[in-house]
Order: C-alpha cells, then sequence, then structure tokens
C-alpha cells in the first residue's frame, strides 16, 4: 500500500510542474515515517521508506514519459 500511495504522490507532483514540489515531496515522505516510527512501539523497517522513495522516484518518471510520448505522437 506504501508503494502504490508513493507512486501515486509521484504522479501528481510530476503534475504540478513545480521545482519546489519536487524537491520538497521526498521529505514529507520522510518525516511522515519518520513520526510513524516515533509514535510506533514495534520495530520500523527501513526497506519500507526506501522502497516508497523509490515508487515516487518511478511515478515521477512515468509522468515524464507519458508526456513526451503524447508531444511526440502529436507532432507525428
Amino acid at each position: 500500500m506504501i508503494i502504490l500511495t508513493a507512486f501515486a504522490i509521484g504522479l501528481l507532483a510530476a503534475g504540478t510542474r513545480s521545482l519546489m514540489c519536487y524537491c520538497m515531496t521526498p521529505w514529507l515522505i520522510v518525516i511522515a515515517f519518520a513520526l510513524a516510527a516515533l509514535c510506533s512501539l514495534g520495530n520500523v523497517s527501513l526497506l519500507a521508506l526506501v522502497l516508497a522513495i523509490l515508487a515516487y522516484n518511478a511515478g515521477m518518471a512515468a509522468t515524464f514519459l507519458i508526456a513526451l510520448v503524447v508531444e511526440l505522437r502529436s507532432e507525428a
């Protein structure tokens, strides 16, 4: 679920076309993860955080690739 949410955040962050949004969103993911780790009574997996950041980057890359394909098709 974390991976899908981070992927969706990446899709939406890329749609804003704001450099501030590109830079701040991974930090907000890390801060939310840190707060959840502080409130948690059990162990925290850092692998989940790494996968969330990778999924965020994949969502942004997917948005840029889709925009590139759409632009190339409109020129043809």
